[in-house]
């Protein structure tokens, strides 16, 4: 049978037994006719050289692979809280990635710490007036209660 895409025939081999590979071909792909290992394998760093190997030059270490955190949970949690906060926490928090995609590590580390510092503002001013803002009710309820009482005349 011969091969549309212009490649060697395909089809079964008259020639050759079944189940038997030709001379010089693999079994479904596999390099040298050996299957992958299977198991565990060791685990490694991100950015770590595997044990016995060095690091090559110019490739980051554990620990500094990455673009830092941007902290943009703290903006979200502020939204609901406190929200004039959760602005300038969002704005920072987005501009993290850009900052650091542009080569400016220094200046996308500081716009994560700043998003955390302003998110972390939102979240406890927020969570502040709204505890102040029940214990008000409270009072007000107390006190009316209270009142009416007092106000009973038997």
């Amino acid at each position: 049978m011969t091969n549309p895409y212009g490649g060697p025939p395909s089809g079964p081999n008259p020639q050759q037994p079944h189940g038997q590979q030709p001379y010089g071909q693999q079994p479904y792909g596999q390099p040298g006719g050996q299957y992958p290992q299977s198991g565990p394998q060791p685990a490694q760093p991100y950015g770590q050289a595997p044990y016995g190997q060095q690091q090559p030059y110019g490739q980051p270490g554990y620990g500094a692979g990455g673009p830092p955190n941007n902290n943009i949970g703290w903006g979200i949690g502020s939204i609901f809280l406190c929200w004039p906060f959760a602005i300038p926490s969002l704005i920072k928090a987005t501009s993290v990635q850009q900052l650091w995609q542009s080569g400016q590590a220094q200046q996308a580390q500081e716009a994560a710490d700043e998003a955390k510092k302003w998110g972390k503002i939102g979240i406890i001013a927020g969570a502040s007036l709204w505890a102040a803002l029940i214990l008000f009710y409270i009072i007000i309820f107390v006190v009316i209660i209270g009142a009416g009482a007092s106000s009973s005349s038997y």
